[in-house]
């Protein structure tokens, strides 16, 4: 695994530290990266790591694994179909 603190673009071992977290601007709500897959939907935080030296944003999630949809996950919507097989789908 590579070093976090190594800038991906330029090389550099400048990355920011501390708290740099990523907001909407309209209501400074967190940026969230959703997966919705068979009715359920998991939800994990973005987050940004900043070169000092040449400004390049690196986005990254921390637990990646919870994106992965288990057995005991349950629809957002207790009425949940799966929707039938199309030509489109092959």
């Amino acid at each position: 695994m590579s070093d976090p603190n190594i800038c991906g673009k330029c090389g550099a071992k400048s990355v920011l530290k501390g708290d740099i977290g990523l907001r909407t601007s309209k209501d400074l709500e967190l940026i969230m990266v959703v997966r919705k897959d068979h009715g359920i939907e998991k939800k994990v935080l973005l987050q940004p790591r900043v070169c000092a030296k040449c400004g390049y944003v690196d986005l990254f999630v921390e637990s990646p694994q919870n994106l992965k949809i288990t057995s005991s996950d349950k629809p957002i919507n207790p009425d949940f179909k799966h929707r039938p097989l199309l030509e489109s789908d092959f």
